[in-house]
């Protein structure tokens, strides 16, 4: 028996800050002790773990994941009057489109030879469909009606780039290197501005405008100011969603079965505090940084 199997893709979501950029933010919170008798290692491990359930929840509290992704959506559409066909993804901002297709019905459809004919938005795609391969086929000249009038219904597919550059250094990076090479070149885009978060040596970059997209060979405008390591952060993410993660980590650290040790700026160096006291301000200050980034479901 046949059967369906829808090509939407499920993303997964990825950490927004890397272990080095917690521990660096001043959150005046003990995490050595978050295994019972565990070495560094798996201090460090369940670190990392709170980190990635803290950037689940800010995709979770956004209805979509802010990290750049490759996505795959259908849906049924209306032309318009003026021959053109709008989408709304269900993920923003739209950076780029690879792939488009359109057609009268789901075992009909034309893919567009050319995506750069596409009008972009933030939220929008406009994709004229006189673009589409329509007129003729294999066996002639076609005579579906297709594309017809405007007000009919069609079925599109598409698949897009979309969210904030988000990845690491897949090599080590010398000083005054003219080009990176990066993990995941999802969202990078020509004269894109870049940061590398690498401590003291943290560093602001831009993509050159020969940049060939997709790969993960990056050309530098300038060359880099500091050596780094595999592993760095490579990010565009607006400074809000780094410190909502910082924000939601130490809510969950402050949660921890054990009450968590937190350090007060007064006259008191440190105290015993039930973390449940603390965690609701850190949370709605998160709440507050994300609003901008909310999906509107």
């Amino acid at each position: 028996m046949a059967v369906a199997i829808s090509p939407i893709t499920r993303q997964v979501s990825k950490p927004y800050l890397s272990l080095a950029e917690f521990k660096n933010a001043p959150t005046a919170l003990d995490y050595s002790n978050l295994v019972v008798g565990g070495n560094q290692a798996a201090q460090d491990a369940e670190l990392s773990n709170a980190i990635t359930r803290a950037s689940s929840w800010i995709d979770q509290y956004c209805n979509q994941i802010i990290s750049a992704t490759t996505d795959i959506e259908q849906q049924r559409v209306r032309m318009r009057s003026d021959g053109t066909v709008r989408v709304h993804p269900k993920y923003f901002p739209i950076v780029a489109v690879s792939a488009f297709s359109a057609g009268p019905t789901p075992s009909l459809m034309y893919a567009a030879p050319d995506c750069s004919v596409a009008w972009l938005e933030e939220q929008s795609i406009i994709f004229p469909v006189s673009q589409l391969p329509t007129t003729m086929s294999s066996q002639g000249p076609l005579s579906f009606g297709f594309p017809g009038t405007a007000g009919r219904e069609m079925y599109v597919n598409y698949t897009y780039v979309n969210g904030y550059t988000n990845t690491t250094l897949a090599a080590n990076s010398a000083l005054g290197a003219t080009t990176i090479t990066v993990a995941d070149a999802d969202g990078i885009t020509p004269n894109e501005p870049l940061k590398i978060f690498d401590g003291a040596s943290t560093e602001n970059i831009e993509v050159a405008a020969n940049y060939v997209f997709g790969s993960t060979t990056v050309p530098l405008v300038a060359p880099t100011l500091f050596a780094h390591t595999a592993g760095v952060t490579v990010s565009a993410l607006p400074a809000a969603i780094k410190e909502a993660c910082i924000l939601v980590t130490s809510a969950y650290l402050k949660i921890r079965g054990d009450a968590s040790l937190v350090l007060d700026v007064t006259n008191t160096p440190s105290q015993q505090v039930d973390g449940s006291q603390r965690v609701s301000s850190d949370i709605a200050h998160a709440q507050e940084l994300l609003k901008p980034f909310r999906r509107i479901r």
